[in-house]
């Protein structure tokens, strides 16, 4: 007997996200993210938060997001084939829509997605992830290790990531042009 497939609606998550879940979807399939996450994952989002936001307002760049803002990388609000929650996200001026439902989810892909691994996610699990973002439309992704303290900054257009270590400076210049981002500062606790 053939299964029927139903389709996940953006309904659908908003219900689910009211049990406080964190819902991503993977091939039409509901899929409950990992929420393991760290002080330290939090403090490294915080610090990319504050360098980004106000550079980003400061020169009309767009919208910045933290944790929790849902993107619908393929399908519809009706019909939702592959969506995903970053870390934090990067949207540029005028790819959100003036009739957009601030109560929903975006449709289409963040310019960009920026991952934290949190303990015990594996490359099988962070790497499509990126992945998905770039096939989807991104511009960038990076992904932040913050036990290595590195940032692997992929590009729709390149063939490989850039690796930043230590107070090297992240090449920000398609996104963000102008802005000085020394790796460093993300990784600064307030006790240091």
């Amino acid at each position: 007997m053939e299964q029927i497939k139903t389709r996940v609606t953006q309904a659908d998550l908003q219900r689910l996200d009211a049990e406080d879940k964190w819902i991503e979807v993977e091939h039409g399939e509901i899929i409950e993210s990992e929420s393991g996450v760290t002080v330290f994952h939090h403090i490294i989002i915080l610090n990319l938060l504050f360098v980004l936001r106000p550079f980003v307002r400061d020169n009309k760049l767009g919208t910045v997001f933290g944790d929790g803002v849902r993107y619908i990388l393929v399908g519809t609000l009706e019909d939702i084939e592959r969506a995903r929650i970053p870390d934090l996200s990067f949207l540029r001026v005028g790819r959100i829509p003036k009739d957009f439902d601030w109560s929903g989810d975006f449709v289409g892909a963040p310019d960009l997605a920026v991952e934290v691994a949190s303990p015990g996610q594996t490359n099988t699990v962070l790497l499509p992830k990126i992945i998905r973002y770039l096939e989807a439309g991104s511009e960038e992704a990076w992904l932040i290790y913050p036990s290595r303290r590195v940032l692997y900054q992929y590009r729709r257009d390149a063939e490989e990531p850039v690796l930043y270590r230590d107070n090297e400076v992240v090449d920000t210049s398609v996104l963000f042009p102008g802005l000085k981002l020394v790796l460093a500062d993300l990784f600064i606790t307030e006790t240091e």
